[in-house]
């Protein structure tokens, strides 16, 4: 995607500034800019971390080329670099929509016309321009037609119906991020994958110090393992490759649940949104309780 960060910035001014201009109840507006900043700073940190399993892919590919002798190519790097990119520019883009929610109740109501037309005729030009990502599924058709039904109405002037147009341009970013969802998840994946192959080639080798299994019997004693000799070495080798697989597969499991949990919470913002663009009050406060979810696997992932 082009320019990703133009997109969600406009979105998120959009949204606000019509909200505080047309919304019967301004303190929803309000609410949902604070709402919109946490998850807004949540999926910052959601592509933080699959930037970094990518940047572990590279690394990984490095060491199966050195100790492994299986080649890492110059084009499959290459590919790798450039859906790195892709997903630094959608991070950077994520904090500054979080850096625009948090200032959204400080706007003026007083240049809300001028600043919603400029913002909607910018976001209406990336929706209809919005190309898909290496890899990735194609665009859904509802970007650009959202695009182009924004940028009509703010033309005509129409306020009200630009911000009732700016529930459907919400639903299009969703679905956006519903069908890039399989390419992060790949992304996880396949970093876990090659980490585990790469462990795995390494504990074959007897590379791998197996001490720290000795703990759960040797802590509660203050006890410390002398270094193990080969006979014990080969009886603990299956044992580490089935916890190695074992941790494996929990943290191909925890990636996508936080995936799906991201995901859950843009669709709830989503929601909360066509209720101000409907003109009916937002009764939900607190943040979208899936984002416990991707925290989480952000801090275990650092």
């Amino acid at each position: 995607m082009r320019t990703l960060r133009k997109i969600l910035c406009s979105a998120c001014l959009l949204l606000l500034l019509s909200c505080l201009f047309a919304c019967k109840v301004s303190d929803d507006a309000i609410a949902a800019a604070q709402q919109m900043t946490t998850t807004a700073a949540d999926l910052s940190g959601y592509y933080n971390s699959l930037a970094k399993s990518e940047s572990d892919t590279i690394a990984l590919n490095e060491l199966d080329d050195s100790i492994f002798k299986i080649p890492f190519e110059t084009q499959s790097r290459g590919i790798i670099q450039d859906t790195l990119s892709e997903i630094a520019k959608r991070q950077e883009a994520a904090q500054a929509l979080a850096r625009l929610a948090a200032s959204m109740s400080a706007l003026s109501g007083s240049t809300v016309s001028s600043d919603v037309s400029t913002a909607a005729t910018g976001l209406g030009n990336e929706l209809v321009n919005v190309k898909a990502l290496p890899g990735g599924s194609p665009v859904p058709d509802i970007v650009g037609k959202a695009g182009k039904l924004l940028m009509q109405l703010v033309q005509q002037r129409k306020e009200k119906e630009a911000a009732r147009a700016m529930d459907q341009t919400l639903a299009a970013l969703v679905s956006l991020f519903e069908k890039e969802k399989p390419l992060y998840d790949s992304i996880s994946r396949t970093h876990i994958i090659l980490a585990a192959q790469v462990a795995r080639g390494l504990i074959k080798r007897q590379a791998i110090d197996p001490s720290p299994m000795l703990e759960p019997a040797l802590k509660p004693f203050n006890l410390s393992a002398l270094p193990l000799d080969g006979k014990l070495r080969d009886t603990l080798l299956a044992l580490e490759i089935s916890r190695l697989q074992s941790s494996a597969d929990d943290a191909s499991q925890q990636e996508l649940k936080a995936s799906e949990a991201m995901l859950a919470a843009l669709k709830e913002m989503s929601s909360r949104v066509h209720l101000l663009a409907t003109e009916k009050p937002m009764l939900t406060r607190g943040n979208p309780i899936s984002l416990k979810i991707v925290e989480s696997w952000v801090a275990s992932a650092i």
